[in-house]
């Protein structure tokens, strides 16, 4: 198995993670002004207890703080994930 690769799809408004060419997983948001707004993420059963959902969303908020945004954390996983690691969250 390859590493997993992560790509966003724009006009999907989405973050996609594929293992070996197979999308495994996604992270959907929807862009408000300067915040992006994660409100879903889903990883095929296939693919569970493989840790790709904190690989998605590591690159998804990593990219978004890079474009600008704020990351509002809508998504129960990404919301953990945030509490989790302090430097996605948006600066005071």
């Amino acid at each position: 198995m390859s590493e997993p690769t992560v790509t966003e799809v724009p006009e999907q408004h989405r973050y996609e993670i594929s293992v070996d060419g197979v999308r495994a997983g996604v992270a959907t948001y929807r862009d408000s002004g300067d915040q992006r707004d994660f409100h879903h993420t889903e990883i095929d059963k296939a693919f569970g207890g493989q840790g790709l959902a904190s690989k998605l969303i590591a690159f998804a908020l990593a990219d978004t703080l890079a474009a600008g945004k704020q990351i509002v954390p809508t998504c129960s996983f990404v919301e953990a994930y945030v509490k989790k690691h302090p430097e996605y969250a948006n600066p005071a």
